[in-house]
């Protein structure tokens, strides 16, 4: 079980805002999540399955969809591309009142 386990996406860091949540999966190399590509076919699961399962599981829990159609992701690269989405995440509440959509009453 162990074993399975270490092969398992975990969450490094999130932040859920008033309009969104941001999430920082990690993705072990070796484990059961593969990046989606068109020629690749198998059993792994690809990050668009992680997602919808994600949005499953938190739907039920609700007991109705609270999420929007599509979402952004991003393949971190290197170190300072996930130091630069880390401080991205950490700093978003701060931002909250430039979002296009913030409005007076959520505060």
């Amino acid at each position: 079980m162990d074993d399975v386990l270490a092969h398992m996406p975990s969450v490094d860091q999130y932040v859920v805002m008033p309009n969104h949540v941001h999430i920082l999966f990690r993705i072990p190399a070796d484990g059961p999540v593969r990046t989606p590509a068109p020629t690749q076919k198998g059993e792994q699961t690809s990050l668009p399955q992680l997602v919808r399962y994600f949005k499953r599981s938190i739907t039920q829990q609700f007991g109705q969809s609270i999420w929007q159609r599509g979402y952004h992701d991003h393949i971190v690269r290197n170190e300072a591309d996930y130091l630069r989405i880390w401080d991205y995440v950490h700093t978003n509440p701060a931002k909250w009142r430039e979002d296009c959509y913030f409005t007076e009453t959520e505060e």
